[in-house]
Order: structure tokens, then C-alpha cells, then sequence
């Protein structure tokens, strides 16, 4: 188990390695770009404060709208290695524009102007998220702005709390109806997040995404009144007034611009700032269509490689997590959907026709609708949430299953029994880490779900390594004297650590892999179901876990009772198969993250058995599988052969 054990250390290291050179910059770059766009939101907002006519009307402001073009430009340099050329240059303009505006005193309209222009694009070069993924919670955010914020700001938001009083300039005062009027929650997300410079209000990054959004949506509210129609009403109100808007328009709108867009009044505005969606339901639908449109203007633009990434995050962030739901109530439509987003994706990164790119993008968005209105038809039963609980845990768990089932049959048949705790050790440490992500599953998936499919592809890699390393291992010993011979070691020397550690990584791995694509699925259907259906899918996972329980003890009675050399060779069987059948998982979910291109096989049909068996209708994950088949082939008739020519000398 030297091998297997060195071979598992070095994948993990890599792994390691990748998610640290490409995460971590990637959340540097997001946060330093946010503070440029914080700072850019702050000119256009507060400059009409401190000239007025081509003259200095406030000393202050206007010094601070200088100190802020200073740090405007601060910020933009300092992001220069983390932008296209193109981007740099475009972004640099605009920003060399908006302090030439303010150095001359330019009227209001034209440095707002010119600063949201610049805004906009350093979000599209940085990527920033401007929404947040699901309606935040007001009482929430009432919570975090008692704990966090009232001590400055006051209890009701009148800028008159204990600690403000001290500060200078004053806490801002959220009743102020001209200049409240010109944020958005993404505005004030930002300055929770950055703080604001030479003032007391600090950043916040002890607070999480989530707060964060929730106390940015409960401000916006502190100047209404809550409305007085009763629920239904307000929401026959949004569906009327606001019938097209999305959560990233309430997001990243003002009040000013939702007035204009909707010609919205104050009860307007009001119903919309209280408003709470419900719940959560069709959210990733609503990320879907976000990123599509996107997508497409991308393409409008000519940025093939922005128009591709936008388009998986389409699959990524608004598809996958409701993968389950949708192929229970209508798997036909999951399949084209599927696979027709698959398509779009590979005619963007062959750079078609803008035309056969906006076509196909429109083909996906008409499917993604059709499956927002499947979804919604009807709330998720009882019932149907443990039967989808069930399924999920039973389909992701066979591989794991099999795996266990094999290790242990050949330790009982051994007897060397200290080994099983090992093999014990790692599925329950894999098991465990499950349920501690199950705690935060919302926010795993609210994170970037390309990040997800790679950890998952990065996981089947090493699986596959370590399945292959143990399957011709077995295979090896399938002989009946060097199965005795290796017994009366193991029984001499039966703690031979690095074999143990070995198992206990082969057992960690191959469950881990599963339990962590099980609780996406899981936290998608309780996000789904807006909470109200936990208690069904914790019943759906102990239902699923005692079917394993008994299987595993109908395989461990039969195992038992089959001759050494036989079951080493079924147990080598069975590694390889589960060997070929992650591979081709495995390069699926890289295809998935844009990291391996798509080419498709139109005569090799998609449906659940075949991905059930790793294999998807792509050149790329059967050439995987058929390189990984052939690999176990070879070795096992090189083993064959070499036992014979041994036997016969």
C-alpha cells in the first residue's frame, strides 16, 4: 500500500496547490476590485454634495470627492496585472475621466455619469457578483444591524446612535430621502464589506456574504413604512408593476432608477423594499437566466471566452443544484436541457457565427424557462422529497458501496480484523465531513459552483488512481500461494502502518467523493423547499443509509464464503469497473468547469443508467474511461502472464 498511499498524498497535494493558486487570487482580485467600484459608486453618488454650478458648495465633500479619485486610481493600478489589456486600457480611461471631471468642477450629471460607466466596466472585467443568489431575510438583517450597525447609526437609522455622535463626519442618516434615494443594496453591500475611508464606518469582514446582503436589503427599508396591504396583495403589486424585474434589478438598482424604470411611487417602492419573495423558490432558475442574458451580451460584444464562462455558470450556479427536482417531475426535459446547454457552451468556445451563438443561447433560455415553470407547478411534497432523498443517496453512494464492501469482504476472509478500523475510520470521517457540510450546504452552493465540480473532478482523479493501485494489487495476490504467503506477513506484522493509513485514504476518498456531491443535492432541495423540508430528507437519508446497512451485511455473508483467490479476483473485477466508471465522471465535471473542451456524440444517447456508469456522449470522457480500460486490461493480463511464465519455469 507504499504506492497507493505516496499516489493519494501527491494528488492531494495538488489539489491543494490548485485551489490555492487559483482561488485564493481570484477572492484577492474580487475584493480589491470591489473596493474600486465602492469608491467609484461613492463619486457618482456624493459629488453633487460639494459642487454646485462649477463651484465648491461644501469644502469637505469636495476634498473627500478628491481623496476618493486619489484612491480611485490607487485601486486601478493596483489591479493592473489582474486585467485583459483591452479591459485595462478601456477601464483606464474612464477612470482618468471621472478625476479630470472632478478636478474641474464638472456638473454632477456628467461625473455620475462617467463614474458608473467605469463602474460597470471593472465589474464585468473582475467578474463581481452583484446579487446575491437567494431574497435575503429582513429579520435577519434587522439582527445583524442591531449587533453591527445601530450603535452609529441609531436604532431606527437616523444617524444619532451612542457611538455616532463622536464620529466626524456623522454617521449617515438612512431617513435621508435625496440621498438614500441614489443607493442600491449592492451600493451599501460594498460599504459594509470595504468600509468607507476617512470616516468612522470600518469594513466588516467578520460578517458572511449572507449578512452581509440581508443587512444591505433591511437599510433600504429604515425610510418606509411597512406596507399595510396584506401579502397576496403585494404580490399581485410586484407581478403587475415590477413584472420583469429579478432579483439582480432589485439588487443593483436605486430607488431613483427603479422610479424611472417603473415609474414606481413611494408605495411602490415601499411594497418592493419589504418585499420578500417566496422564499427561495426558483432562485437557481432566476441565476440561470441571469447568466444567460449575460452570456449574450458578451457575444453582442465579441468576448467569446466571457460569453463561455457566463454560459456555464448558467449550468453551474442555476441548473445543477436543481438537477434532481427537475429529472423527478420531468427527466426528458433535464436531458435536453442537458445536453442543449452542453451545445451552446461548445458553439461559443469554437467561436461560430455570433448568430449560431445567439441562437443557441436563445435555445437554452427557452429551455430553462420551460423547466422554471416544471419546477413550480407545485410546492415539493413530503413524500417526494424523501423518495428524491432516497434516490440521491442510493445512486451516489453504489460506487462508495462497493468499494467498502470489497475491503471488508477480504479482511474478514483474511482475518486480519485490525485492519477493518481503518477502512471503518475513513468512511465515518468521510461521513462526518458530510454532515458538517450539510450545515452550510446553502452557502457551499451559493459560492461558485465551478470551484465544486473541480474539487469534484480532482477527487475522482485521485479515486481512480487508488482504486487502479488496489485493484492490481488484488489481482496480484489472486494466487493461492502468494495469498498465503501475504497473510502469514500481515498476521507477523498485521499494524503495517503505511498499509493502514493506505485504507484508511481509499476509504475516505471514495466515500468523500460521493457524500459531497449527495449534500449539494440535498442543500439545493431544502433550499428548494424553503427549509419547511428537512425533517422529510433527514428521514430520506436514514431510510437510504439503512438499505446501505443491510446490503452491506447480505454482501459481507456471501463474500465470506467464496475462496480467497476468487474473491481477490472479483474484488479486482469490480476496482477496475469502478476505476473506468469515475474516470469518465471525473472528466465530466472538468468538461462541466470549462477546464476540458466538449465534443459531442450525437448518435450515443443520454439517460441515467449510462451516467449512473460515468458515461456521458463526449469524445473526451470515453476516451478516458477507454484509456483507463485498457490500462486495467493490460495490467491484469501482464499479471496473468507473468504468474504463468512463472509457473511454467
Amino acid at each position: 500500500m507504499n504506492k497507493a498511499l505516496f499516489t493519494a498524498v501527491v494528488f492531494l497535494f495538488v489539489s491543494i496547490i490548485y485551489f490555492d493558486v487559483h482561488s485564493q487570487p481570484v477572492d484577492a482580485k474580487r475584493e480589491a476590485s470591489r473596493a474600486l467600484v465602492h469608491t467609484l459608486n461613492y463619486i457618482g453618488t456624493d459629488y453633487r454634495n460639494g459642487v454646485t454650478d462649477g463651484k465648491v458648495s461644501n469644502l469637505s465633500e469636495y476634498t473627500e470627492m478628491l481623496g476618493f479619485c486619489t484612491s480611485a486610481l490607487r485601486y486601478y493600478h493596483e489591479n493592473l496585472p489582474k486585467w485583459a489589456a483591452a479591459d485595462t486600457a478601456r477601464i483606464g480611461r474612464l477612470i482618468y475621466r471621472v478625476d479630470s471631471l472632478v478636478h474641474v468642477k464638472a456638473p454632477a450629471t456628467d461625473v455620475a455619469v462617467a463614474a458608473n460607466n467605469a463602474k460597470a466596466e471593472v465589474i464585468s472585467a473582475s467578474h463581481l457578483t452583484v446579487a446575491p443568489t437567494k431574497y435575503p431575510s429582513l429579520v435577519n438583517g434587522k439582527v445583524v444591524y442591531t449587533a453591527q450597525c445601530a450603535k452609529c447609526h441609531g436604532a431606527t437609522g437616523l444617524g444619532d446612535g451612542k457611538d455616532g455622535t463622536l464620529l466626524e463626519p456623522r454617521p449617515r442618516n438612512f431617513h435621508d430621502t435625496d440621498r438614500m434615494a441614489l443607493l442600491s443594496p449592492f451600493a451599501i453591500y460594498n460599504t459594509v464589506r470595504c468600509g468607507v475611508q476617512g470616516t468612522g464606518m470600518v469594513a466588516h469582514p467578520n460578517l458572511s456574504d449572507e449578512e452581509v446582503w440581508d443587512v444591505a436589503f433591511y437599510v433600504l427599508t429604515l425610510r418606509y413604512k411597512q406596507p399595510g396591504a396584506d401579502k397576496a396583495q403585494a404580490e399581485q403589486l410586484i407581478k403587475s408593476k415590477f413584472s420583469d424585474i429579478a432579483l439582480t434589478k432589485v439588487a443593483t438598482m436605486s430607488d431613483k432608477e427603479l422610479t424611472e424604470a417603473y415609474h414606481a411611487s413611494v408605495d411602490d417602492l415601499s411594497i418592493l423594499r419589504y418585499h420578500q419573495a417566496d422564499e427561495s423558490k426558483g432562485q437557481f432558475i432566476d441565476m440561470a437566466l441571469k447568466y444567460i442574458d449575460e452570456s449574450m451580451a458578451a457575444c453582442r460584444e465579441g468576448n467569446y471566452e466571457e460569453s463561455e464562462r457566463l454560459s456555464s455558470l448558467a449550468y453551474l450556479e442555476g441548473i445543477e443544484p436543481i438537477e434532481n427536482q427537475l429529472r423527478s417531475t420531468d427527466p426528458a426535459l433535464m436531458v435536453r436541457l442537458e445536453e442543449q446547454m452542453a451545445n451552446t457552451r461548445k458553439t461559443i468556445s469554437e467561436h461560430t457565427s455570433m448568430t449560431a451563438v445567439n441562437d443557441s443561447l436563445k435555445e437554452s433560455k427557452e429551455l430553462i424557462i420551460q423547466a422554471g415553470k416544471t419546477i413550480s407547478k407545485g410546492d415539493m411534497s413530503y413524500g417526494l422529497v424523501i423518495l428524491m432523498s432516497i434516490s440521491i443517496l442510493l445512486r451516489e453512494g453504489l460506487e462508495a458501496f462497493l468499494v467498502i464492501m470489497v475491503i471488508l469482504g477480504i479482511i474478514n476472509a483474511s482475518g486480519i480484523n485490525a485492519s477493518k478500523k481503518f477502512v471503518h475510520a475513513g468512511w465515518l470521517v468521510a461521513v462526518a465531513s458530510g454532515i458538517v457540510m450539510w450545515k452550510i450546504g446553502g452557502q457551499i452552493i451559493q459560492s461558485h459552483m465551478a470551484q465544486v465540480e473541480l474539487m469534484e473532478g480532482f477527487i475522482s482523479v485521485i479515486a481512480v488512481f487508488m482504486l487502479l493501485y488496489i485493484g492490481f494489487w488484488l489481482h496480484g495476490r489472486s494466487e493461492a500461494t502468494k495469498w498465503k504467503a501475504y497473510v502469514t506477513e500481515k498476521v507477523k506484522n498485521v499494524t503495517g502502518t503505511n498499509s493502514m493509513i493506505g485504507l484508511f485514504l481509499l476509504s475516505f476518498f471514495v466515500v468523500f467523493r460521493e457524500v459531497f456531491e449527495s449534500v449539494l443535492f440535498l442543500s439545493a432541495i431544502d433550499i428548494e423547499s424553503s427549509g419547511h423540508q428537512q425533517n422529510a430528507i433527514i428521514l430520506g437519508v436514514v431510510i437510504a443509509f439503512t438499505i446501505v446497512i443491510a446490503l452491506a451485511w447480505v454482501v459481507l455473508r456471501f463474500s465470506a464464503r467464496l475462496p480467497i483467490p476468487k474473491l481477490f479476483k472479483i474484488s479486482s473485477i469490480v476496482m477496475g469497473a469502478l476505476a473506468v466508471i469515475l474516470a469518465g465522471k471525473g472528466v465530466h465535471s472538468f468538461q462541466e468547469t470549462n477546464h476540458i473542451s466538449i465534443h459531442g456524440l450525437a448518435f450515443l444517447p443520454r439517460v441515467a443508467l449510462m451516467e449512473l456508469l460515468g458515461i456521458f456522449p463526449t469524445i473526451e470522457t470515453l476516451l478516458a474511461q477507454i484509456l483507463i480500460l485498457g490500462v486495467v486490461i493490460y495490467v491484469m493480463k501482464y499479471v496473468s502472464g507473468a504468474k504463468t511464465a512463472q509457473m511454467q519455469k
